[in-house]
């Protein structure tokens, strides 16, 4: 049998795959008692957008809302969030973040920076800035709601310059958004 690479190597949807898997299993090493990310995503939503019905939380986070049920009721108990009636429909909750809830989400956005720090330590600064980028153009492409994030999207094409040696070089990426609007 030849010794060949895998091709699974060459597919950026495998590479992303096992990148969340590594994401998951040095956060758990580093900061075993932070609960996972999809906890922190609804206390951060809730946070910063609160009041929320449990529906608008769901479709802000594309999430299921079965599934956010067991984690408000889990950020609940943790004293994060309360659930009380909304003033504007009787017949449903609003989710707020509790001074608590807002401590707790800061302490852990450190924990999410030194985990960042650990995991982007094999790129450069510039490096880590452009793959945030790349990530956040994909996503802006797929889902609206990340157009309004700052990175390359919105960055309008320069005109390709010339160097001192004649040499055509271009002076900005511009993504298809911008190219197209």
């Amino acid at each position: 049998m030849e010794d060949r690479p895998d091709p699974l190597y060459a597919s950026p949807t495998y590479l992303l795959f096992e990148t969340g898997r590594l994401v998951r299993r040095t956060s758990a090493r580093m900061s075993p008692e932070q609960p996972r990310l999809p906890y922190l995503l609804v206390l951060s939503c809730v946070a910063r957008h609160g009041p929320l019905s449990q529906r608008q939380v769901a479709g802000r986070l594309r999430m299921d809302a079965g599934d956010l049920v067991g984690i408000v009721d889990a950020l609940e108990r943790a004293g994060h969030v309360v659930r009380r009636r909304d003033p504007e429909d009787r017949r449903r909750y609003a989710l707020d973040a509790t001074e608590d809830g807002r401590l707790f989400l800061g302490a852990c956005q450190n924990d999410r920076a030194r985990l960042d720090d650990a995991l982007f330590e094999a790129l450069s600064p510039d490096e880590t800035h452009l793959f945030k980028d790349l990530l956040l153009r994909i996503l802006a492409h797929h889902d609206e709601r990340f157009l309004d994030t700052p990175g390359p999207q919105h960055r309008r094409e320069e005109p390709d310059r010339q160097d001192e040696a004649g040499q055509r070089t271009g002076a900005g990426i511009a993504s298809r958004s911008a190219a197209s609007s």
